[in-house]
């Protein structure tokens, strides 16, 4: 009778221990997941700052200042510029950190604390660089709608209601093509963070 309690003892310690490993396993894949994912948005924020900026410099960029100068929004941009860089650096800085967070040994809920702090982090880059390029571009439209080089240019009879259309429909195709840039590339990354989440809920 003492042998069969003592049977019963090690069937049910292997079951829990069975168990435990299990879990080990699933949060230590989700871990490693979660943690390349997100160099992985560090990485396209990285390529998505640098990049820019060689085409800028290896592009003919005194052709683009003098069409600034003529305009009177030379200053305008190097302010937007400043800005903008300042603003990119600073997110470049948060998915750093998150990924230092995540690659670090830790809790299931330190975990699941920082993919939805990762989840976020992205979401506001997005809504940040859609929102820019739309303040930028109407501020811009703006000034250069209503400089009187640009007026002098119009085409005779041209009304100022009908550039003011085909610029905003301009400006909504390109902001179009980057939010679906961002939903393709930042999406699918969203989309594996959100499973390791689910799966990370599941086995709390």
């Amino acid at each position: 009778m003492e042998n069969l309690e003592k049977l019963k003892d090690v069937w049910k310690n292997q079951g829990e221990s069975s168990i435990k490993f299990s879990e080990n396993e699933i949060y230590n894949m989700v871990h490693k997941k979660s943690s390349s994912i997100v160099k992985w948005i560090l990485i396209i924020s990285i390529l998505e700052f640098v990049l820019p900026n060689l085409f800028y410099l290896v592009s003919d960029h005194k052709t683009a200042l003098k069409l600034y100068e003529n305009y009177g929004i030379e200053n305008l941009t190097n302010i937007y510029t400043i800005i903008h860089l300042v603003i990119i650096v600073g997110f470049i800085y948060v998915f750093f950190k998150n990924y230092k967070n995540i690659s670090a040994e830790s809790s299931v809920k330190t975990l699941l604390k920082d993919i939805l702090k990762t989840r976020r982090t992205v979401k506001y880059y997005i809504y940040y660089n859609i929102s820019m390029a739309a303040i930028i571009g109407i501020h811009i439209f703006y000034i250069v709608f209503n400089s009187e080089l640009f007026i002098i240019k119009l085409p005779e009879g041209t009304k100022m209601l009908t550039v003011w259309i085909l610029a905003m429909l301009l400006l909504i195709l390109t902001l179009f093509i980057f939010w679906g840039f961002y939903k393709i590339i930042y999406g699918i990354l969203l989309k594996k963070l959100n499973i390791n989440y689910s799966e990370l809920l599941k086995n709390e």
